[in-house]
């Protein structure tokens, strides 16, 4: 995943919690921090993420969430991958598992970190991304608005949707590149288009020639849409 370089000093691996993850106090102490949840894609770990840290504002306390299950080869996954046809889907089981941990971890990292349960955002890449969706979608009591970087929305969340007062003051950034050949530009498209069908807004960002990654000028708008 390319983007801005960043700094090297990662913190240690806390284990307390639903799941595995990396944090970063803000920079000025506060009594009840807002809050930004990163995910990370296929095959890779909380590390990935956490990266951004470096780039996103310093008043927020940032947390970089480990997908629960390992693969293999290298890394971490958030759902089991599968194809329908030509299209790239999830199991639904384990979708399932992993929306209930994020929605048990969530909550457990509010509680901790005595954090602003008003200003938590998630946002991932790629499954990331799905999870984001998965999450913010079904349960967007628990956050005020969701990140999504080059995702895809499953047929499978869409009947999970409950069009409430909760879900049309959830804030939404969309962001694909034209030249992603695992998710494609279309999926992307695909879900702004469903969202604004419902009634919601969201932000939609389109990068031309961008493949399967995170670049320096999509962070800059992600961070226009925070503000």
């Amino acid at each position: 995943m390319a983007f801005m370089a960043c700094g090297q000093d990662i913190t240690k691996l806390q284990e307390s919690l639903a799941l595995k993850y990396m944090v970063q106090m803000p920079v000025q102490p506060s009594a009840h921090p807002p809050v930004i949840i990163l995910l990370h894609g296929y095959g890779s770990d909380e590390k990935d993420m956490f990266e951004l840290r470096n780039v996103l504002p310093k008043n927020y306390l940032i947390i970089a969430a480990r997908a629960p299950t390992a693969l293999p080869e290298r890394g971490y996954q958030w759902f089991n991958k599968e194809m329908i046809g030509a299209n790239y889907n999830g199991r639904t089981v384990s979708i399932d598992n992993s929306r209930n941990l994020l929605v048990t971890f969530i909550g457990q990292v509010v509680s901790k970190y005595h954090a602003d349960a008003s200003a938590v955002y998630l946002m991932g890449f790629s499954q990331g991304a799905i999870m984001s969706y998965e999450t913010g979608l079904t349960h967007p009591v628990l956050l005020k608005g969701i990140g999504v970087m080059s995702g895809v929305m499953f047929p499978s969340l869409k009947p999970l949707i409950k069009n409430t007062p909760d879900l049309k003051r959830l804030k939404i950034f969309i962001a694909h590149g034209t030249a992603d050949n695992i998710l494609t530009y279309a999926n992307g498209k695909a879900a702004s288009d469903y969202l604004y069908s419902l009634g919601l807004n969201p932000e939609f960002h389109k990068y031309e020639g961008m493949p399967h990654s995170i670049s320096n000028e999509e962070i800059a708008d992600l961070l226009r849409w925070l503000k």
